[in-house]
């Protein structure tokens, strides 16, 4: 009895280590096939990104290309604006021009029409800030047309043209103008007289052109008048630069 129970124990042993190694063998199996598994996994995991990598590189790219061509786009449009405004300040410019051709042989047929007399013609027109709030100052130069036609008479006025703020039509003579030195300029001259003076704007006036009128006191000298545009030289400190107002109180040549 005592040998049976010996090889029972014997066989209790070795079903236990069977037992032992058959979990040994299912945990050794299940680790590897995890270790694959994850392994797989990972490689999987590391494809995926490499290809959100190029994907997120490609839209980057295509992001800065697309910028690109909105950048081209909108300078592109700037530069149609700029060459449609430049156009349209050339064209405005052409039609002034005209205008004023058309009024010299106007006057011309006149003086022809009426036999004889004088005539004279606005030239070196100057417009330009003098540094004061909405003040402008300017000069030009009238000339005698006619050769050995004698004293020229009269007098020299100018007249704003432009918008009010609410964008009405508006025009301004320089003597309803407060501010205005001289208002009115006096003409007398045999060949050529220079003028000069300031002007200051009304807060409620957007200025276009500037017309200077000459209205003679003498019968043989016929009236005339030339418009220029409201394009005043940005203010310059130095003093030798900007003429002296010759006729501050409105009374005596210009």
């Amino acid at each position: 009895m005592g040998s049976s129970g010996v090889g029972f124990g014997a066989s209790g042993g070795a079903f236990r280590l069977f037992v032992t190694l058959g979990w040994l063998a299912v945990i050794g199996t299940a680790f590897v096939l995890g270790y694959q598994l994850a392994y797989h996994d990972a490689e999987n995991t590391l494809i995926e990104m490499q290809q959100l990598k190029a994907d997120r590189q490609s839209l980057r790219e295509a992001l800065m290309t697309a910028e690109e061509r909105i950048a081209g786009l909108e300078q592109a449009q700037s530069i149609d604006r700029e060459a449609k405004r430049l156009a349209q300040a050339q064209l405005e410019e052409l039609q002034h021009e005209r205008h004023e051709y058309a009024k010299q042989v106007s006057v011309l047929e006149r003086l022809i029409r009426e036999g004889g007399g004088g005539v004279v013609q606005v030239q070196d027109f100057k417009l330009w800030e003098t540094g004061q709030s909405r003040e402008f100052g300017y000069s030009f130069t009238v000339t005698q047309l006619i050769p050995e036609f004698g004293q020229t008479l009269g007098r020299v006025s100018l007249r704003l043209a432009g918008k009010t703020v609410e964008n009405d039509s508006v025009e301004r003579a320089a003597d309803q103008l407060e501010g205005a030195k001289p208002a009115v300029h006096r003409m007398q001259f045999e060949f050529f007289q220079h003028f000069s003076g300031a002007i200051k704007l009304p807060e409620d006036l957007q200025p276009r052109t500037l017309t200077v009128e000459i209205e003679p006191t003498v019968k043989n000298l016929i009236s005339s008048s030339r418009t220029f545009g409201w394009e005043p030289e940005p203010w310059n400190p130095e003093p030798g630069d900007v003429p002296q107002l010759t006729q501050p109180d409105g009374v005596g040549p210009g």
